[in-house]
C-alpha cells in the first residue's frame, strides 16, 4: 500500500520505480490493486500537484495523540519512525475507506451499445459530448463531484470534453487512464483487445498506464500495449480510425490487410484473407455512407477477388495481384 501511494503522489526514488514495475508485472490482480487504488485516488483531493506526504499524516495523528493527553515518543526514536509510517498507512486506509463508500454511494447511469452503434450523442452532466460505436459500455455518475470528472469505457468511444481547466475529465479503462481538460479525441480500449489507442483530433490529452504517462497533442496517436507494459506515441493520423462515427473511409495505395482490418474494426466484422500473396494487393479508394455489403462488392470488382460468406464471417481469395 505505501507503494502504491507513493506511486500515485509521484514519489518514487528510480530504485523503488523498477521494483514497482516488477511488482506490477507478477500478477493481474496487482495491477487491478493498482487500478482500484488510483480510481480512489482521482475521487479524492490528493491528485496532481497535492502529493500525499508521510510526516503530514504522522503530524495529524500526533495532534490528536496530544490532544487526548498521550506521551508521545521522542522523534528521534527508531520506534517512531515505524509508526510515521504506520501513519500513513491509517491514513490513506481510512481515507480509501472513506471514499470508496462516497463512491458506492453515487448513483450511475451505465450505457451498453450491444450490436449497434449510437449514432446521436449522449451528453454527460457537464455538457461532455459521447458517440459510443458497437459492444461498448460507458459508466458515468448523475452528478459530477470532485475533483475530477470519472467516467468508465469498455469498448470505443469519441469524446467532445467540455473544457474545464479546474476539474479534469478522466477516462478509466480496464488497461489506463486517459484525462483531459477539454478537447476531442477518440479511444479504443476493447476488452478483448491487448491495447488501448487514444487519436487526438483537437487539443491536448494524457494516456497513463502503470508507472508510464505520454502526452498527445493534435494529430498524435497514443497506444498502450498492456502485454508488453509499453507506451507509443506516433506524429501519424489516420482518418480511418474516425470512420465508425464518420461513415467515411479513404483507402490510398492502401495493402489490403490493412483495408481488411479497417474494416473489421469500423463494422465489427470478422473477414480473413485466403493465401499471403493477397498481402501485396493495394487498394485507391473512397467510400462515404456506403454500406459494408456495397464496399466488399467494390473491393471483390477492383481487385478481382472472389469473397465468400462462411459462419459468421468472410473469407476472401482470388489469384493475386
Amino acid at each position: 500500500m505505501t507503494m502504491i501511494a507513493k506511486h500515485l503522489g509521484n514519489e518514487l526514488t528510480e530504485l523503488e520505480k523498477k521494483q514497482f514495475s516488477e511488482w506490477l508485472a507478477v500478477s493481474d490482480e496487482n495491477r487491478k490493486e493498482l487500478a482500484n487504488a488510483k480510481k480512489i485516488w482521482l475521487n479524492s483531493n490528493i491528485i496532481d500537484n497535492e502529493r500525499f506526504n508521510p510526516d503530514n499524516g504522522w503530524k495529524a495523528i500526533n495532534q490528536r495523540i496530544k490532544a487526548n493527553k498521550i506521551v508521545a515518543l521522542p522523534n528521534n526514536s527508531i520506534f517512531t519512525t515505524w509508526m510515521k509510517i504506520a501513519a500513513s498507512l491509517v491514513l490513506l486506509t481510512g481515507l480509501a475507506f472513506a471514499i470508496t463508500r462516497i463512491v458506492e454511494s453515487r448513483k450511475y447511469i451505465e450505457i451498453k451499445t450491444g450490436n449497434e452503434k449510437i449514432v446521436n450523442a449522449i451528453t454527460l452532466p457537464d455538457g461532455t459530448k459521447v458517440y459510443l460505436n458497437a459492444g461498448s459500455t460507458l459508466k458515468y455518475p448523475k452528478i459530477f463531484t470532485g475533483n475530477t470528472r470519472l467516467v468508465e469505457l469498455t469498448g470505443e468511444g469519441f469524446f467532445e470534453v467540455l473544457r474545464n481547466k479546474n476539474v479534469p475529465f478522466v477516462i478509466q479503462t480496464e488497461k489506463a487512464f486517459v484525462k483531459v481538460l477539454g478537447t476531442s479525441f477518440n479511444v479504443a480500449a476493447y476488452s478483448k483487445t491487448d491495447s488501448v489507442q487514444v487519436v487526438v483530433e483537437t487539443g491536448t490529452v494524457q494516456l497513463s498506464a502503470i508507472t508510464n504517462t505520454i502526452t498527445l497533442t493534435l494529430g498524435n496517436t497514443g497506444v498502450y500495449r498492456a502485454s508488453e507494459n509499453k507506451l507509443v506515441k506516433t506524429n501519424y493520423l489516420d482518418v480511418n480510425n474516425f470512420a465508425w462515427r464518420t461513415n467515411n473511409l479513404v483507402f490510398k495505395n492502401s495493402e489490403l490487410p490493412y483495408v481488411i482490418n479497417t474494416l473489421n474494426r469500423v463494422y465489427r466484422q470478422s473477414i480473413t484473407l485466403e493465401g499471403n500473396y493477397l498481402n501485396e494487393c493495394r487498394l485507391n479508394a473512397n467510400f462515404k455512407n456506403q454500406d459494408f455489403e456495397h464496399i466488399l462488392e467494390t473491393i471483390k470488382t477492383t481487385l478481382n477477388l472472389e469473397i465468400n460468406k462462411h459462419n459468421n464471417g468472410y473469407i476472401i481469395s482470388g489469384a493475386g495481384c
